[in-house]
């Protein structure tokens, strides 16, 4: 075997491994400080890439901003990616807010469910993590809205994961979508496929993906049913070439996260996978010294 594929292999086992112990390791390193990462180009890393490969920031240029802000989303849309993904909670009063985790001491000082607080609560908040959190003192929580507002500034597709798990809402996140004229650019994620069949049942029109960390054969079924892509963990799967290609024989989008070195996204790229999500790699030497140069 190959180094790159030695690389992916043990990335896989750990990968594997992690998901035995359920989310207590997961919550363990969200608690600890988000360190910044290195920025990279993607035409460097992949010379010879297919044309039409689609690069989204993951929570904005979270390798260099505090992720899910909008200092992070504004970044992203001046680096020029396809889209930039963000995740979403409800809160009290009925604002949708960006946060990743429901639990709020991952970024914020306080405890906590982020659906429990009021927006006004959540403003006052002090943020305390993410890449070079130090240089953004006055960093605080993000609306949906505000998120919104950046990709249309931008340009980028908006590519919101659905965190909260309370179908009832989702009519209510629809409508935020269609008052912002967004129903047709952007693209619904999550993990809970109860909202997205929800959301389905309120418009068969809407982009919208499946989140699955392994590629079943189940959830290619339900994707289908659903008229979903699936996006998927490029790690846990990147042995699984088989799989990949199963969605895509099924005529399914095929899209991966998170993917921050040479070895995944080349993999990636060979089985055919087209969207793909990223904290570090920028679309181009361009974006990568213009970001440079604004660190």
């Amino acid at each position: 075997m190959g180094n790159a594929m030695q690389k992916i292999a043990m990335a896989g086992v750990a990968a594997v491994a992690s998901t035995a112990i359920g989310g207590i390791v997961y919550r363990h390193i969200r608690y600890k400080r988000i360190p910044p990462k290195p920025l990279q180009d993607f035409q460097k890393l992949a010379p010879q890439a297919p044309e039409g490969v689609h690069l989204t920031a993951h929570r904005g240029l979270s390798a260099q901003y505090p992720e899910n802000t909008k200092e992070a989303f504004v970044a992203g849309g001046k680096a020029g990616f396809y889209a930039l993904e963000c995740d979403t909670h409800c809160t009290t009063d009925g604002v949708w807010v960006v946060l990743h985790d429901g639990q709020i001491k991952t970024m914020f000082e306080g405890s906590g469910d982020v659906k429990d607080y009021s927006y006004p609560e959540m403003l006052k908040k002090k943020m305390i993590n993410g890449a070079n959190i130090e240089d953004f003192p006055e960093a605080h929580i993000c609306t949906l809205q505000e998120y919104i507002d950046v990709c249309k500034t931008y340009g980028c597709r908006p590519m919101i994961e659905i965190k909260d798990p309370r179908t009832e809402k989702m009519q209510d996140l629809y409508d935020l979508l269609k008052k912002n004229d967004i129903l047709k650019s952007c693209i619904l994620i999550s993990f809970h496929l109860s909202d997205l069949r929800a959301m389905r049942k309120i418009d068969e029109n809407l982009e919208m993906w499946y989140l699955v960390n392994y590629i079943t054969n189940k959830v290619i079924r339900e994707a289908k049913k659903a008229n979903l892509g699936v996006a998927f963990c490029a790690q846990y799967n990147a042995l699984r070439p088989e799989y990949i290609k199963k969605v895509l024989d099924n005529g399914l989008t095929a899209a991966c996260w998170t993917v921050d070195d040479k070895d995944l996204l080349l993999k990636m790229l060979d089985c055919g996978v087209r969207y793909i999500t990223t904290n570090s790699i920028l679309p181009s030497a361009a974006a990568l010294a213009q970001a440079q140069r604004t660190n």
